[in-house]
């Protein structure tokens, strides 16, 4: 029988070591990531279309991917044109305003669209370069006469 030497290569363990981490902070930054929240617009003047839930997919947002931002509701009146906009700030600066025609949210109901319970849903690009954090954000529809379809505020996390 025979001595031998056994060598351990530690590289590989600290390599997993390593991803072990990282794996740990990620699933951390996720489950610790502040929940999507909105709520209509203070003071709101009076909308057409009142949400009863927001949700935004995927939560928390990626820097260099899309969210699609989709809202439940009831239209009490015709929209026949407009425009909808929303402002995101990071630290309370606008940080980017996103636009687009009101009568493209619904696309089972082209304008003009009556009322009834509908799902209103946009995509919008979550910028490469967004630092993680937590953001504020406000979504307004205007209808083409000038009246207010809808607004309300949110807030939300890009995760690292």
């Amino acid at each position: 029988a025979g001595t031998g030497t056994a060598v351990v290569s530690t590289q590989s363990t600290g390599n997993q070591n390593m991803k072990a981490v990282i794996l740990f902070i990620t699933v951390l930054a996720i489950a610790y990531a502040a929940p999507f929240t909105w709520q209509l617009c203070p003071e709101p003047p009076p909308q057409i279309f009142k949400p009863t839930s927001v949700t935004m997919s995927p939560y928390p947002a990626v820097a260099g991917k899309n969210v699609t931002i989709t809202s439940h509701g009831a239209l009490t009146d015709y929209v026949r044109g407009g425009t909808w906009r929303a402002t995101v700030y990071y630290d309370n600066v606008p940080l980017h305003v996103f636009t687009g025609d009101s009568c493209d949210l619904v696309p089972s109901c082209p304008c003009p669209c009556g009322p009834g319970d509908y799902t209103a849903s946009t995509a919008v690009p979550v910028p490469a370069f967004s630092p993680a954090g937590a953001y504020t954000g406000k979504f307004e529809a205007v209808g083409a006469s000038g009246g207010t379809i809808s607004c309300f505020t949110f807030t939300f996390d890009i995760g690292a």
